[in-house]
Order: structure tokens, then sequence, then C-alpha cells
């Protein structure tokens, strides 16, 4: 897979729709349903680009040193939203997420 498809498949504000039908299809599939609503895939999504190679488990002052020194173009936009979460020991990029509250489990 090239880098170029690799891009499209991750959720962004210009693909919203394409993304909220594929999950609409997913619920429809006989079995387990999702144990986690993801509430904004965009902010999301940029969220785990930037932290990808963050090592966990990480304090708060650890995630937002991580991603003020981050050179990702997402930085701009995950920066308040790990300045939000509650100072304590996150073990992923998950757990960093919910406590951003763009996930709800």
């Amino acid at each position: 897979m090239s880098e170029r498809e690799n891009r499209e498949q991750i959720p962004t504000e210009f693909n919203a729709e394409q993304t909220q039908r594929t999950l609409r299809r997913q619920d429809r599939v006989e079995g387990g349903q999702r144990e986690k609503t993801v509430s904004d895939f965009p902010s999301a999504a940029a969220l785990g680009q930037v932290l990808k190679d963050l090592d966990f488990p990480a304090d708060k002052s650890s995630i937002i040193r991580f991603v003020e020194q981050s050179n990702k173009l997402e930085r701009n936009e995950v920066l308040p939203l790990v300045q939000k979460i509650e100072e304590r020991q996150y073990q992923n990029v998950s757990e960093v997420a919910e406590a951003a509250r763009l996930v709800q489990g």
C-alpha cells in the first residue's frame, strides 16, 4: 500500500462522511459491537499521529512536552487537547484520547 493510500484511510474533516458511512456499515455486521465511540475522528487521528512515537507510560507534562517538540503538522491541533487532560500516568494513546474526551467507552 502506498503512502497516499495510507493517508486516505486516516479520518479527517475531508473524509468524515465516508468514515461515518463505513462505521454505519460496520455496526450492521452481526457479532460484537464497538466498545468505544469516537466523537471526533479528525482530532483523534491527529492525536494518534502526533503521539505514535511517544514512549508510554507517560504523564501529562511529558505528553505536552512531546507534542510541543513535535514537527508534525497536527501538533497545533493536538496541543490544546492534551493541555486539558488530567494529571496522571497514561499507558497508551487510547487513554489520552479518552482523557481528552475524543473517545467514549
